[in-house]
């Protein structure tokens, strides 16, 4: 080998070192991957599906549809629930008042008659004209129509009042029951988020509580790092940190410590500190500052708390 080949396996060795080094002068440097929080959503519901307004990689506002679901014995179930509470609100028809009124009045008229011919009875009875049998009989029928008229007073006195508002009241909680039931029909977005995974496609037959979506919630990124145990006297809720990701060289973006963890594990393959590794570390959550969009899920990023670096 010769000289220049020297020269330049030293300049190599040199530069490895150098970046040994640095490597190990500034300890205070975590790294982790940047994530956010998922939501899945679905319906309590099951149905068809209908229409699809959103696809994957779609931003969305709070409250825009995603998927919309059909179930037609919904609708028709709620036309009934419908018609019954108008019917129970509106209360007896005339005719139907009428026509207990008239039925009330006739039976009292068959219960006057029954009296008198009761009385006559009785009178016979006691000149030993008729038998007991035959005065018995025509006193039991006019008991009879007693009840049977008090009955009838009864039915044209409970239509005069009209329906109970228990009814009403029950008819208007069934209704308001299906339209919930309806507005899950369709999917929407619980605020602004990002479309990651459509699970569904139209004329899917869903079940209840079927995935139909896997969105993000850009607008809360965070990455968690692990920490030695000597980190941890100076690392609280709240402390500020710097962060920085390779898409955006020489750039740091601001974050704070969110969550602590209280239990000790053993390091994870893929995250180590820039010190020596060690056996067991504690899980730092750090909430990042994302105000133009440019940190995104997924990217590496390297971590510096401001109490650590002092």
């Amino acid at each position: 080998m010769d000289n220049k080949h020297f020269f330049q396996l030293g300049v190599l060795a040199l530069a490895l070192l150098g970046t040994s080094c640095n490597k190990s002068s500034n300890p205070t440097s975590v790294s982790g991957t940047i994530e956010t929080d998922e939501v899945h959503v679905a319906s309590r519901y099951g149905g068809r599906v209908e229409k699809i307004f959103a696809w994957e990689g779609d931003s969305l506002t709070n409250g825009q549809v995603i998927v919309e679901l059909f179930a037609a014995e919904l609708h028709a179930q709620r036309d009934r629930i419908a018609a019954q509470l108008d019917e129970a609100v509106a209360g007896p028809r005339k005719e139907e008042i009428a026509s207990a009124k008239a039925d009330w009045e006739a039976q009292a008229a068959q219960l006057d008659f029954a009296r008198a011919e009761a009385r006559r009875t009785e009178e016979l009875f006691l000149q030993k004209s008729i038998s007991a049998s035959d005065r018995d009989l025509a006193v039991s029928k006019a008991k009879a129509l007693e009840k049977t008229v008090a009955s009838a007073r009864s039915h044209y006195d409970l239509l005069l009042a009209g329906t109970r508002p228990e009814q009403i009241a029950q008819a208007r909680a069934q209704l308001a029951e299906l339209d919930t039931q309806l507005l899950e029909m369709k999917i929407c977005a619980p605020t602004n988020c990002v479309l990651e995974v459509l699970s569904v496609k139209v004329g899917d037959v869903l079940p209840p509580n079927r995935e139909v979506a896997t969105l993000l919630m850009t607008q809360h990124l965070w990455v968690r790092v692990y920490v030695p145990e000597t980190w941890l006297g100076r690392i609280k809720i709240g402390d500020s940190a710097k962060v920085s990701v390779d898409s955006f060289p020489g750039k740091d973006f601001r974050g704070a410590v969110e969550q602590v963890q209280r239990a000790a594990e053993f390091t994870p393959r893929n995250v180590q500190t820039v010190e020596e590794r060690i056996k067991q570390v504690f899980g730092v959550k750090v909430r990042l500052e994302n105000p133009v969009g440019q940190l995104q899920a997924g990217m590496s990023a390297d971590v510096v708390f401001s109490n650590v670096a002092k």
